[in-house]
């Protein structure tokens, strides 16, 4: 789609905004109840920014680094202003009038007797003065097994003591944590509001939380107690809300074990939504759930049927439900921002428009009413950068007939030709010959095949090429030259093609010294998750007189091993000559 015939208008862009936040930080609110609503973002760097107009009208210092956000009333009122609640660790700061209001803190979580009789069998023990003679390969088995037989969810201080492998180091910290009580506490992983009386926007809500320690909770409008609570099969991590909490409520939880699960006024039902892939991101649009995850956007009902699914071409990052007051038909749209830098809209599945930003990559998306403008989108970028999008007030988002339903070109006929004397005689005899025909069609295959294998091996085990597989971690490796010379910059591509992360790897390069000049050739990668690309820069100058050219290599390789588990070859072009002053 061309640029003069998008839906959205440039409002503002400021790139160096210093906001690295996520969707679930970010909101737009009329905090102030002028009508003049703010975008509203919980910074990584603890700090609570609002934006005004083009403009950040202020700043607010948090505790913690911040995990979820939500603007919500507290009470009904006509002067009522809505308050701000921003998630940190297990503590939820509400502001009111943009000052600090209240602060919730998670209850602690009950201690396992079990657990608590092998701490304090150590703690009596370190008092007593017999420290070193304390066994720790049975306490690490009881731990263990109240961990992975019993299922106990054990306290920080168990889970920190079982990633200690030496005696002494368990001593030294048994001996520390002797001198403190024994407390389990958690963190809220998300969080979201459902209304209490009335399902409108003004409406008095609850803040419905979800627990590191697979629980759900529900808040009441104050903030003061605890109104439901429920056990959930996953820890959570995203959650839509319908209906209201005196009537009838829907909560649907997508969990991180790739289960998306209802709970129904406060009962956690049976029905559950099995994901091939973990989710992303999970938006509520016109009566559907919609959960997006590696390129796909699946579509179910509140009954957990699947209605569609749309595969797009690149990693889903974010989605948001556009509800625009005055645009015609997006009652059922949503955007969605992709990995390579793409921004779609979408009325069901039917593409309306898209834009791209580029290389930068969209951590943050929010659709609203921002200042006086009711269709408002605003982009949050890992950079740092922000963007403010506004889509017409009376654009038509309705799904066309020339873009519905199958192409014109089905309505016309194919141009067959007739059966000819030809014809009826090649059916004859591929009746007469079948065995014969079919023999020779497997053992054609069967060459096919191998010849297919053997190509596949020649490339996995040489590496001669720009593009590398294996099949041993699965990985993906890609490397092209770019520029003239003499300084060349190889952009390296990697990839995890499977299904479990790969830590402590380092890509490694080899030349000749005497023709190139490389000042950091090797790049240690922490992680690599499957399905994301991570590109590197690899800088090379040549500095040969003649400028000559041989081939570079570029390894992949782990932490276990010598052998490298991947490689690529980069064929180097011929150097421009840098002719010096006379």
């Amino acid at each position: 789609m061309s640029e003069a015939s998008s839906v959205w208008l440039d409002a503002w862009e400021h790139p160096v905004a210093d906001i690295h936040a996520y969707s679930r930080c970010m909101a737009l609110a009329n905090v102030a109840g002028d009508n003049d609503y703010r975008l509203l973002v919980a910074n990584e760097n603890k700090r609570l920014k609002i934006y005004r107009g083009t403009t950040l009208e202020s700043e607010h210092v948090i505790l913690d680094v911040p995990s979820a956000l939500c603007s919500y009333y507290m009470d009904q009122g006509p002067k009522e202003l809505p308050a701000v609640a921003i998630a940190s660790g297990a503590c939820i700061f509400i502001y009111r009038n943009l000052r600090p209001y209240f602060k919730f803190t998670l209850p602690p979580l009950d201690i396992h007797p079990k657990e608590e009789e092998i701490w304090q069998d150590i703690v009596d023990s370190i008092s007593s003065g017999s420290g070193e003679q304390i066994e720790f390969a049975p306490v690490m088995e009881q731990l263990v097994e109240l961990r992975d037989v019993q299922g106990v969810m054990l306290t920080p201080r168990s889970a920190d003591m079982l990633t200690l492998s030496t005696r002494d180091a368990q001593l030294e910290f048994s001996t520390i944590a002797a001198d403190h009580p024994l407390r389990h506490s958690t963190t809220i992983t998300c969080m979201s509001v459902l209304s209490k009386t009335i399902d409108e926007e003004a409406s008095v809500g609850c803040l419905v939380l979800g627990l590191e320690v697979k629980q759900l909770m529900i808040l009441s409008p104050d903030a003061h107690t605890i109104i439901a609570k429920v056990r959930l099969p996953s820890v959570p991590a995203f959650m839509c809300c319908t209906g209201t909490f005196s009537v009838e409520y829907r909560v649907f939880v997508a969990c991180r074990h790739s289960v998306v699960c209802t709970v129904k006024n406060g009962e956690l039902l049976k029905q559950r939504i099995e994901l091939e892939y973990p989710p992303s991101c999970m938006i509520t649009v016109d009566k559907s759930l919609l959960v997006g995850g590696a390129k796909t956007i699946q579509a179910f009902t509140h009954k957990g049927k699947r209605k569609w699914s749309l595969y797009l071409q690149a990693a889903v990052c974010e989605i948001e439900a556009v509800h625009a007051a005055g645009a015609k038909g997006s009652s059922s749209c949503f955007v969605v921002a992709l990995s390579n830098g793409e921004v779609q809209l979408y009325n069901q599945r039917q593409l309306l428009d898209k834009f791209s930003v580029g290389e930068r990559m969209i951590t943050a998306l929010k659709f609203g009413s921002y200042g006086r403008e009711d269709g408002s989108l605003a982009l949050a970028y890992k950079s740092g950068g922000l963007t403010l999008k506004i889509m017409p007030r009376h654009a038509n988002l309705d799904v066309t007939n020339e873009t519905a339903g199958p192409p014109p070109e089905q309505d016309i006929p194919l141009n067959v030709p007739k059966k000819t004397k030809l014809y009826v005689e090649q059916t004859k005899r591929e009746r007469l010959h079948a065995t014969e025909m079919h023999r020779t069609f497997q053992r054609d295959l069967c060459k096919l095949r191998l010849d297919t294998a053997r190509s596949y091996v020649k490339i996995i085990t040489d590496g001669q090429g720009p593009m590398s597989y294996t099949s041993g971690s699965s990985i993906r490796l890609s490397a092209q030259v770019q520029g003239l010379g003499a300084l060349f910059s190889i952009k390296i591509l990697v990839q995890n093609t499977g299904t479990k992360p790969i830590f402590d790897i380092n890509l490694v390069a080899t030349f000749n010294q005497q023709l190139y000049k490389v000042e950091r050739p090797h790049i240690p990668v922490p992680v690599l998750v499957p399905g994301l690309q991570y590109k590197y820069h690899l800088d090379i100058l040549c500095i040969d007189e003649d400028g000559s050219a041989e081939p570079v290599q570029v390894y992949v390789c782990g932490s276990h091993s010598v052998v490298p588990m991947i490689s690529a070859i980069v064929n180097m072009p011929l150097s421009d000559i840098i002719l010096g002053d006379e």
